[in-house]
């Protein structure tokens, strides 16, 4: 076992050891914003390339991203693909889209809501238009059901 006796480290040594880190962080927070921008970019160019929707399979996930990416790309996007506008909706329609857990749901003007199974129980759960971006999924309507 080696046993280190009396090390103190030198006061150079630790502000070496700082900047080091300092630099280290710098270079790592530079990186990311990089990354982010990037991120913006193929985001922006995935959706402005986007093809009309056949079907619910066709509807992409909406990424997170920052409130005018999303009211300025995602949205008009969304709608020039085949997405229903909140003004085109017909209130106690069921319209066929896609969310993360449902393929169908019901607008009564201001939300949706469907039918949701969890644990092998059935209840009715809201769900807002892609145009009203809360934080949560969304439900991106393209065709009334029928």
């Amino acid at each position: 076992m080696l046993v280190v006796k009396n090390f103190i480290p030198l006061q150079s040594e630790i502000n070496n050891s700082l900047m080091v880190s300092k630099e280290k962080l710098e270079f790592i927070k530079d990186k990311l914003k990089k990354k982010r921008e990037n991120r913006k970019e193929c985001v922006i160019d995935y959706f402005n390339n986007l093809k009309p929707f056949n079907s619910e399979d066709d509807i992409p996930d909406i990424p997170i991203t920052d409130e005018s990416t999303f009211k300025s790309i995602i949205i008009p996007n969304l709608i020039r693909c085949g997405a229903i506008p909140k003004n085109k909706l017909k209130i106690n329609s069921t319209y066929i889209g896609s969310c993360r857990n449902a393929s169908e749901a019901i607008w009564d003007g201001n939300k949706f809501t469907y039918k949701r199974t969890k644990f092998g129980c059935t209840y009715d759960e809201d769900i807002n238009h892609f145009e009203d971006d809360n934080g949560y999924d969304l439900f991106v309507p393209i065709k009334e059901k029928s």
